[in-house]
């Protein structure tokens, strides 16, 4: 069996995200091109993308989003290998219609079922949607997906004015409804896996959901805590902890949210600060009463381990079932393994180790893969739709990156 990348999460970050790399199963929806991101809009060649040069990437998935049939699920099936792949939309709930990609297992089931979020920011094209659900060659983390006897639901939510802390928010928790309602899918197993916007959103709809899914895995999630990227203090712990570099860019973009919120819902000072209390998830941890796996790495720039590092341990000290694993020098979205995105392209070809990162994090933990495809039962067939739990071989614990369980304190 190939490398178990089942608890690996989502995606790239803030605005610089990849284009649809699925041209060679839908062409209409458009494809990557063989240039980085780094080398397409880094126009003045200093190795970094500036905001003239990020508002041409808004610029270019505002152009990708215009694409006729870019927005609207065709509604049609077809096969990918053994999988079904079917573009679908939901309603949230405000009525508005969110796309989706569902991938299913041929047979009756009833199938597990496995929901995927996106990160970066929302109103994301079906072609990018499908890079989360269906098998494709960009990330082998959602290939591996695929391999499993399960169902997989790639949702999104929207993005612009109230979007925030607001109704994507209602879009993900409508999103993981619709999953459980779809035909051949058994209800009863679902989990949730999300990274950096996606792993928050994930993490919140823990929180709101209580029981209503089996189990959430976050990798990297982004802004446990709005009051330390929004308010924080540069010369205080945990952000005086994040390199200079990586703190400016994450206190630049804190402020700027902050200044889009002060504008958008014309709170005073303190309103936002109760505010953004209501909504930290980091505050909030206590409401998450399923188990959570989290994967973060000591060389993210974008969601930095010693950010998310608080939640933890405050979940831990609530004695809630915590795992986590920690890459030592991957950059934000590991998890998905991909070969081309933001964080990869500002880092170049990945190191042996960081190739290593990648296979070993979700190879060392089985809460995924036991909770939701068997819940410790064993005598599960492929064929009725369940999962072959003695296939599953984890690698086990590697000196590569740092694993804590339950209710261990990290060294």
């Amino acid at each position: 069996m190939k490398p178990f990348y089942l608890l690996s999460l989502s995606l790239i970050s803030s605005c610089l995200l990849a284009t649809s790399g699925f041209s060679q199963d839908r062409p209409s929806r458009g494809g990557t091109s063989d240039k980085s991101l780094l080398q397409r809009f880094d126009t003045n060649g200093d190795g970094q993308i500036d905001d003239t040069e990020r508002r041409a990437v808004r610029e270019k998935m505002k152009q990708m989003q215009n694409r006729p049939g870019a927005m609207t699920p065709s509604g049609e099936s077809e096969t990918i290998g053994n999988r079904i792949v079917t573009e679908m939309q939901y309603a949230s709930s405000d009525g508005k219609m969110i796309p989706c990609v569902l991938s299913m297992p041929q047979g009756n089931g009833p199938f597990p079922m496995l929901i995927t979020i996106h990160g970066g920011q929302g109103n994301r094209d079906l072609g990018y949607i499908r890079t989360m659900a269906a098998p494709n060659n960009l990330s082998p983390t959602i290939s591996a997906f695929n391999e499993q006897p399960w169902a997989i639901l790639a949702i999104s939510y929207r993005a612009g004015n109230g979007a925030l802390f607001g109704m994507e928010q209602d879009d993900v928790v409508a999103g993981i409804r619709f999953a459980k309602q779809l035909p051949r899918i058994d209800s009863n197993r679902v989990g949730v896996v999300g990274g950096s916007h996606g792993g928050h959103l994930a993490l919140v709809a823990a929180e709101k959901m209580g029981k209503e899914f089996l189990c959430v895995a976050a990798g990297s999630p982004w802004m446990t805590d709005p009051l330390v990227y929004m308010l924080g203090d540069a010369n205080q712990p945990p952000l005086s902890q994040v390199p200079a570099k990586a703190r400016e860019d994450l206190m630049l973009n804190g402020r700027r949210l902050l200044n889009g919120m002060q504008r958008g819902r014309r709170m005073s000072d303190p309103q936002i600060k109760e505010f953004l209390t209501q909504h930290s998830i980091e505050a909030n941890a206590e409401k998450i009463v399923i188990p959570t796996l989290f994967l973060t790495s000591r060389g993210d720039d974008q969601a930095p381990h010693v950010l998310i590092e608080p939640m933890i341990r405050k979940m831990q000290a609530a004695k809630k079932e915590v795992q986590v694993y920690t890459a030592e020098k991957s950059p934000h979205g590991f998890y998905w393994a991909r070969t081309v995105s933001a964080a990869r392209d500002l880092r170049g070809e990945k190191s042996p180790q960081e190739a290593e990162e990648e296979l070993t994090a979700p190879n060392n933990d089985r809460i995924f893969y036991e909770t939701v495809c068997s819940e410790g039962r064993s005598d599960l067939k492929v064929a009725s739709g369940g999962c072959r739990v003695g296939e599953f071989q984890p690698h086990g614990d590697r000196a590569i990156g740092r694993r804590t369980t339950g209710r261990t304190r990290r060294g």
